[in-house]
């Protein structure tokens, strides 16, 4: 069972804000959406509509859980309809917000193809010795039974099993900006926009947080404590501010994501040459050596 890309999920929560904003009922809105989308959660939400009480339960037993979209969306209804804020523009603001997250995803997906593409073939080099030593006639199977054939056979090996592992997780640390940057900020967004108190949209958004079991990182938690600061000292809307504050947000997660993908291009220099081409050495050049001096007879 796959989830739906977070691409798809934007368009069916913007649909639904404008069947919602159109006065057509959730339950009827969410039918309407499933009837012309190809998803097995929409169906799933559907089903579930018949005997949940309201649409947020059905979500909330049909969306898939390890999907950080369906979650947030989720967080994003109950807020809405616990603060009394407007579910139609809600709905609308955390659809751009699905779809901003998206883009800074693939933009450093894109940046990391190169990287990616350049371990890969890299790490076919002692590959590619064992090849050229057969082509070359060498019994590379025979310098095994020598001590100094084996020896270089698993330090060759080890080497190019380190350079592996060493060049996973530099492509990991250089992974794409979190599903969740600024959904905090987009949800106290939303609360805000039921007229309550700064701090009541605060503990609300924890909360639901907590219950949907998405995590936020301490910085976004400090800047919505301070953001709800601010909105109660001045008078500013706090809807505006979090949702200019999580923009900000979700383009430093960005940047930082893109500058590692750029810096991982030259690190991956290191593990070849501390591992990839000491690995080549042993396992295709050793080789050849040792099959070149026993084939040659002694004057």
């Amino acid at each position: 069972m796959t989830a739906a890309p977070p691409t798809r999920v934007a368009a069916h929560v913007h649909r639904l804000a404008v069947l919602l904003a159109a006065g057509i009922a959730p339950a009827s809105a969410w039918r309407h959406i499933a009837a012309e989308g190809d998803d097995e959660t929409l169906d799933r939400v559907v089903a579930q509509l018949d005997s949940a009480p309201d649409a947020a339960l059905a979500l909330e037993r049909a969306a898939p859980a390890q999907d950080a979209s369906w979650a947030g969306l989720l967080a994003a209804w109950r807020v809405a309809a616990a603060s009394g804020a407007p579910l139609a523009p809600a709905l609308t603001a955390f659809a751009g917000a699905i779809r901003d997250r998206q883009e800074a995803s693939r933009d450093i997906e894109i940046a990391l193809a190169g990287p990616k593409a350049t371990a890969r073939i890299v790490l076919l080099l002692p590959a590619c010795a064992i090849v050229l030593a057969l082509l070359l006639g060498v019994d590379v199977l025979g310098t095994l039974a020598q001590p100094l054939g084996l020896t270089s056979t698993v330090l060759g090996i080890a080497l190019l099993l380190l350079a592996r592992r060493w060049m996973r997780r530099m492509l990991q640390a250089a992974a794409p900006p979190p599903p969740t940057a600024g959904l905090a900020l987009d949800l106290l967004a939303v609360a805000a926009g039921g007229g309550g108190s700064p701090e009541a949209a605060l503990v609300l958004v924890t909360g639901e947080l907590d219950r949907a079991s998405l995590t936020v990182d301490e910085a976004e938690a400090a800047a919505a404590q301070s953001l709800v600061r601010l909105s109660r000292r001045s008078g500013a809307p706090l809807g505006a501010l979090c949702r200019a504050e999580a923009v900000e947000r979700r383009a430093d997660a960005r940047a930082s994501a893109r500058s590692s993908a750029e810096r991982l291009a030259v690190r991956l220099m290191l593990p070849l040459g501390a591992c990839v081409l000491p690995s080549f050495v042993l396992l295709g050049v050793v080789p050849l050596l040792l099959g070149l001096l026993s084939s040659t007879p002694l004057s």
